[in-house]
């Protein structure tokens, strides 16, 4: 899968730079409005948490050494990256029809509940887990 490989992350990165750059050429043409690049390299920012959200969600329960078949952590892990896919989301939603202004608060703010959702939900996986008592 590309967010798992080194490879994968960097030809993301290549989209995203020369996409940018691509866009800013055509904005110095008048091809595209002034505020094309910003709100197309935004949504692909967004469509690239939404990547990894979906990722990070879906990873087996071996392939995490914290989690040890923990049920509760795994479903924190599951949530977070369901937080993640909804923060991305929004934040390429907004990036492509809300104005300016509005698109960088909307964004960032969606971005910053999904992070904070997602770390409660660990946080009180963890707790949980250290207030169970061991079944062995």
């Amino acid at each position: 899968m590309i967010t798992r490989s080194i490879k994968g992350s960097l030809a993301l990165a290549a989209i995203l730079l020369i996409t940018a750059y691509g866009l800013s050429l055509l904005a110095g043409f008048d091809w595209v409005g002034p505020e094309m690049p910003d709100r197309v390299v935004q949504a692909l920012i967004g469509l690239v948490l939404v990547l990894f959200g979906n990722a990070t969600g879906k990873r087996p329960a071996d392939a995490d050494p914290a989690c040890e078949g923990n049920p509760g952590l795994m479903a924190a892990q599951r949530f977070f990256g369901l937080a993640l896919v909804i923060g991305g989301l929004v934040h390429a939603g907004a990036w492509l029809v809300a104005p300016l202004d509005l698109a960088s608060t909307l964004s960032m703010a969606a971005v910053i509940a999904a992070l904070i959702a997602g770390l409660v939900r660990v946080a009180y996986a963890i707790v949980a887990r250290r207030e169970t008592p061991d079944q062995g």
